[in-house]
């Protein structure tokens, strides 16, 4: 095995994709999901309720999160009425059943809700729930999550309205709440659905935005090279960037990739010239220490697959790939880009949500430099709200953001936009094991046609499984 010592980016890449079908294919494992033992479940009781999160509205509904007494978390349904609905920090008297949750066709909803934490469901009419006391939250999340709501109703203060206020909020913030249905759906047919969620492309927009700016375009480049301004400019960066985190709610994809981020720019600061592989190593370690129900997160599976894709494909397509000009430079990057996170996230997204979009690269050739633009105009927007100057950019950005939108409607009613496929675990695994044969293929090793057999085989069984 002297080839495997020679590829430290191998040894890191085989532990991560282990988890990532551990994660799948392992419904039940370890004592994380074991059910949560209680005695009320489906029982029809009086409940103290403290609501955790303002109320999404649905058709009939409104859903909260809250806590029970003993500090189990649910989902809460009530029903609608003219009457003034509760807040969050409430406390509520409910008589209810608390339901685990079953399955829907192959999908275990019970299962899903276990993994992040939540013990049952439970719905309540009006004339079952009063509202007993108040309790403020408090914690730096319960301050991000005001920073973040306040943000938003900034955006409707300066006359942002319709779905552009919407895609705009969650783009630039993180904030889904006022997504239209609609909306949604374009998106995510089309394989924008990212976009609408901040997460590692967000945040390295932001993170080479603020980079050119502390640089001045890189005129200032050379002051990196002294230690103490090196350590004053990374310290800035690193400190701006924390606070992007806060303003989108301190969302766990968000501090997936600032925490990547961060320990990439530590690593430089102390002149240590890492593999690529160690932050994102180090993030993955770091938040399945502070949360190991982590790991069955959809969001923490897709996004480590993504940039393990990313860093994977891209590299090795870009080596090959020689062009002459900027712009077509430019859009074979981004061609790139969006085939490696593609490759290594599809297994998962069709054993998820039972469906893939066939015009990804093209919807992340438009998208992509549209987002960057909304970006940069939305947040240009709020920090210049005080000023005539954030009005126009007010405009700008929701131009852009309706262009987005109507690109993504466009991509959307395409012929054969979607290809809709339910794969088994088993599916997943062999797919998986494909892609890393793939992998050994394309690095030049002298046994790689025999990964090329491994390849064929591999992708035979998950068409059998």
């Amino acid at each position: 095995m002297k080839w495997l010592a020679g590829h430290t980016w191998l040894m890191v890449l085989v532990p991560l994709v282990g988890i990532l079908l551990l994660s799948g294919y392992c419904g039940k494992p370890l004592n994380l999901l074991k059910e949560t033992e209680v005695d009320y479940l489906d029982t029809n009781m009086l409940f103290a309720l403290h609501l955790q999160s303002a109320g999404q509205e649905r058709a009939k509904t409104i859903k909260y999160e809250a806590y029970l007494e003993d500090g189990k978390r649910i989902l809460l349904y009530l029903q609608k009425d003219s009457l003034a609905m509760p807040q969050e920090g409430d406390v509520l008297l409910v008589k209810t059943r608390i339901q685990r949750g079953g399955k829907l066709g192959d999908f275990d909803y019970g299962m899903y809700l276990r993994r992040q934490g939540i013990v049952g469901t439970a719905w309540a009419p009006r004339y079952r729930w009063q509202i007993v006391g108040h309790k403020e939250r408090k914690g730096i999340s319960v301050m991000a999550e005001r920073c973040q709501h306040a943000l938003h109703e900034q955006y409707k203060k300066m006359g942002i309205t319709g779905k552009e206020l919407g895609i705009l909020s969650a783009l630039t913030l993180g904030y889904r709440e006022e997504l239209d249905k609609d909306v949604k759906e374009s998106f995510s047919v089309s394989g924008a659905m990212h976009v609408l969620a901040v997460s590692g492309l967000h945040t390295g927009i932001v993170w080479g935005i603020l980079t050119w700016f502390l640089t001045l375009g890189g005129w200032c480049k050379p002051l990196y090279e002294e230690k103490r301004r090196r350590w004053l400019l990374g310290g800035i960066l690193l400190i701006l960037l924390w606070i992007y985190a806060f303003v989108t709610g301190l969302s766990p994809s968000v501090m997936r990739s600032a925490l990547m981020l961060s320990f990439w720019e530590l690593s430089y600061l102390l002149g240590r010239h890492t593999s690529r592989w160690n932050p994102i190593t180090a993030a993955a370690v770091m938040i399945l220490l502070i949360n190991p129900l982590a790991l069955w997160s959809v969001s923490f599976q897709l996004s480590f697959a993504a940039v393990i894709g990313i860093m994977l494909f891209t590299s090795w397509m870009q080596a090959r790939m020689h062009l002459k000009h900027k712009w077509s430079n430019y859009i074979g990057g981004l061609l790139m880009l969006s085939i490696g996170a593609q490759l290594m996230t599809m297994p998962l997204t069709l054993y998820y949500f039972g469906q893939t979009s066939n015009y990804f690269a093209l919807t992340n050739l438009v998208v992509i430099p549209l987002a960057f633009v909304v970006l940069l105009l939305g947040l240009a927007t709020l920090a210049f709200s005080w000023c005539v100057i954030g009005e126009w950019l007010c405009v700008a950005a929701e131009w852009c953001t309706r262009c987005m939108r109507l690109a993504v409607e466009w991509i959307e009613g395409l012929p054969y936009s979607t290809t809709k496929m339910q794969i088994s675990e088993m599916s997943v695994v062999c797919m998986y094991v494909a892609l890393v044969c793939m992998t050994l293929m394309m690095r030049g090793d002298k046994v790689r046609w025999w990964w090329l057999i491994g390849v064929v085989g591999a992708l035979v069984g998950a068409v059998w499984c």
